[in-house]
Parts: C-alpha cells; sequence; structure tokens
C-alpha cells in the first residue's frame, strides 16, 4: 500500500448486519476496487437509544466478514445520540486517522439536494432561522421543524430529508464541509427496507430483523442476513448474548432509576428539556412495561429515539455538562475493535499520520477529559453485559483487537504494497 492510496470511510451500527449492509460495502469496494474501507463502528449502545444487539466485537466481526479491513469504536458518548453529533464524531475519527479519502454512505435521492440543503443549514439565513423558529413554537421536534423550514425556502428538500438515511447523510456532508475536511464523498442508493422500517422484505431494515427475533420468528430473521452474519447472531445466541430493550432487565434497571432518582438531578441529565423529567416519573410510576413508558411519553416535540437516548442518559449517568464538552471537543483517541492483515498495515501508516493517539485496549487516558470519555463507556459497557446477564461484567477489559486474515471481497483485492 503506498501513502497515496486512496481509502473509504463507512460509518455504521451493523445492528446486526444485513443484506443491505453487505451490498454497501460491495458496491463501495465496486466504486473504489484497490481501496481499503475502513468502518466506524457504534458503540454498544446506539443512536436512536437502544442497547446493541450484539456486542461491538461481535458487530465488527461481521464487518471484516463482509469486506471491510478496519473496524474502528464510535464511543457511546457519540454513538447515543441524535444525528448531527453522531455523524460529526464519526468523521472526526476517520479524517483523525490521516488515511481516509473517502467517505461512503447510503442515500435515497440526488446528491444537488445534500448540497443545497447543507449550504441553507451551513449559512443560515435570516429566512430560514424564522420558519424554523415558527415551527418550533407550534410544537415541533427541532428534525421535524427543520425539514419543513426547508420544504418552504427550497421545495423538494423537506421530502427529501425524509428518506431514512439522508439525514445522516447531510450530517455527514455538513461535517466535512464545516472542517474543510480533505475528503470526498460517495453515495450509494439505498436498496430494501428503510433502517427503521418492521415490514419484513427481501433485503429487511435492522429493525424488521430484530423485531421478528423478538417475536420468535427467528428462522425468518436469519433469511435477511447474509449467511456469515446469520451464524455470528446465531452463536451469540447461544452464549445467551444478544440484547433487546424487551429484556425485563432494561426496564426493571431504568424504572428503578427513574423513580429513585430526584428531579434536580434528572435534570442535570443528557439531553434533558425542563418538564420532560417529571413527565418520566409520572410515565414510570403507572407503566407496565417500557413500551408502556415510552408511549406515555412521546410527542410531537419529543419523538421517540429522543425519548430513548434520555433513558440511556439516565441509566449511564451521562451528565448535561459533560455531554456539551463531548460536543465541543469532540473524540479523544482512535480506538480498534477489529482488522485483517489489510487494516495492520494501515495501522502502521497511521502511527505517522493519525491525529490522535491509536487505542487497542482500555487503558487509562491521560487526560481528563479523555478519562471521563473511557469511564462513561466502561459503564455502557458493564451495563450491557448485565443486560446479557454476563456475570462477568467487567469482562470487556480484557477484550484485544480482533484479529482476521484478508478476505475481501471477490475481483475486490485492495493494493497492498
Amino acid at each position: 500500500m503506498t501513502y497515496n492510496t486512496p481509502v473509504a470511510g463507512i460509518v455504521a451500527e451493523y445492528n446486526p448486519l444485513h443484506k443491505g449492509h453487505l451490498h454497501h460495502i460491495s458496491a463501495t469496494r465496486q466504486m473504489m476496487p484497490r481501496s481499503p474501507i475502513i468502518v466506524v463502528l457504534s458503540s454498544c449502545f446506539v443512536q436512536r437509544g437502544e442497547p446493541s444487539f450484539l456486542d461491538p466485537w461481535s458487530r465488527a466481526e461481521a464487518a471484516l466478514e463482509a469486506g471491510a479491513d478496519l473496524v474502528l469504536h464510535l464511543p457511546v458518548a457519540f454513538s447515543c445520540h441524535q444525528a448531527q453529533v453522531f455523524a460529526s464524531a464519526a468523521v472526526d475519527i476517520l479524517a483523525a486517522t490521516g488515511v481516509v479519502t473517502h467517505l461512503s454512505f447510503g442515500m435515497e435521492g440526488h446528491k444537488e439536494l445534500l448540497k443545497k440543503a447543507g449550504s441553507i443549514l451551513i449559512q443560515e439565513p435570516p429566512s430560514f432561522k424564522m420558519r424554523l423558529r415558527r415551527w418550533l413554537d407550534q410544537g415541533f421536534s427541532f428534525v421535524e421543524a427543520r425539514s419543513r423550514a426547508l420544504e418552504e425556502i427550497e421545495p423538494g428538500l423537506g421530502s427529501f430529508l425524509k428518506g431514512s438515511n439522508n439525514i445522516l447523510a447531510l450530517a455527514y456532508h455538513m461535517r466535512i464541509a464545516q472542517r474543510k475536511l480533505p475528503i470526498e464523498t460517495i453515495s450509494v442508493k439505498r436498496i430494501g427496507a428503510a433502517y427503521n422500517q418492521r415490514d419484513f422484505e427481501q433485503i429487511p431494515s435492522a429493525t424488521a430483523v430484530r423485531t421478528l427475533w423478538e417475536a420468535g420468528d427467528r428462522e425468518r430473521a436469519l433469511r435477511g442476513l447474509p449467511p456469515f452474519s446469520a451464524r455470528i447472531l446465531e452463536r451469540e445466541d447461544r452464549r445467551g448474548r444478544v440484547v433487546t430493550t424487551s429484556n425485563p432487565r432494561w426496564w426493571d434497571l431504568l424504572r428503578w432509576r427513574i423513580l429513585s432518582t430526584p428531579e434536580d438531578q434528572m435534570i442535570s441529565s443528557a439531553e434533558m428539556a425542563e418538564g420532560l423529567e417529571n413527565g418520566l416519573k409520572r410515565a414510570a410510576r403507572g407503566a407496565e412495561s417500557y413500551q408502556d413508558l415510552l408511549e406515555s411519553t412521546v410527542s410531537r416535540r419529543y419523538p421517540r429515539s429522543r425519548i430513548q437516548r434520555l433513558c440511556c442518559h439516565l441509566m449511564l449517568s451521562h451528565q448535561h455538562w459533560f455531554n456539551r464538552a463531548c460536543q465541543r471537543l469532540g473524540p479523544s483517541w482512535i480506538g480498534v475493535l477489529a482488522t485483517n492483515d489489510i487494516g495492520k498495515v494501515l495501522l502502521r501508516r497511521m502511527r505517522s499520520t493519525a491525529e490522535l493517539p491509536v487505542l487497542s485496549r482500555f487503558t487509562s487516558p491521560p487526560d481528563g477529559y479523555s478519562r471521563g470519555i473511557l469511564a462513561l463507556e466502561e459503564r455502557a459497557l458493564t451495563l450491557w453485559e448485565i443486560l446479557a446477564g454476563n456475570p462477568k461484567v467487567d469482562s470487556f477489559r480484557r477484550r484485544r483487537i480482533m484479529m482476521s486474515p484478508s478476505n475481501p471481497l471477490e475481483g475486490s483485492s485492495p493494493e497492498v504494497a
């Protein structure tokens, strides 16, 4: 691999890795046939505010099997957050490697719409701000109000942002533009169901797969996955290491947390808005399940994903002040989950190019901010292990980088010196 070899980056959750994800990696490989692929993967709590179906290392293993060469870790401080925070941190990690030249993402629609929306949101002209405020004052969530304001300024932009991947695509584009990063974007047309669609298609969404799995229709759920991903899921299920929010442990722990935490402490939790703490307490007293709690608290202003993330922040003791620091300062290290032989070459190259420390294990960082991110990560991993019923809740401390021989997709060998 030469120093001017292009490298593709992908941001993902693979929760779990399904056929649509495999298509994305394959299409990226076809567009950049001699380029390694680096994936930045969510931690054990994901963007919409749920514990991940599988632990990060199992999902990283699936990523290598699908054709990735190096899998990096997106800490929970950023992975369990609204789209702009999630996307910005992931882009920052890819940029900090010093080797990524392209970012590949799934998208529906034309790239020109992405650029138009990004330009308006970066410049924030008075006409946009006025419309955004009007829709917010009518009780809409920020995402919905933004979409409606954009639609009024440029017809078509609002409907463009209804696409399930387009909100994240816009967030990636904006981060690259704001930081003037030397990273080109390549879009892959999404195939199959939208990521949060529960209906099962030939290429289902991750939500549909998880829904079928929870309902006991596991054979059908597995048909939506590539064989290697199905094999990993079945193996982890035999080990008792598949976690969902229907797990009674999740509701019991969350309900206790909400009811036992004073209101003045709840209001200091990340993403909390004034009054929501009282609504959560009222709902927790009467709800019989986690779904009951959500149905009692979700509203036009506070969508389901916001409430779910709030619950995660409460469980992890993620405070408002530290959340703001994370948004301002961003990731402070590059964590490695898994690699193949090509990824090892990239890691050696990153010794001289990376702008952040590259960590292969959970070691104590030198500065207080980084220790705070690590402490939050350790709480998240410990909680995930408790939900999985693992008596060795600190087993993640002994995790090492997952190594795999290079196994790129047929006809797509990256260039390695």
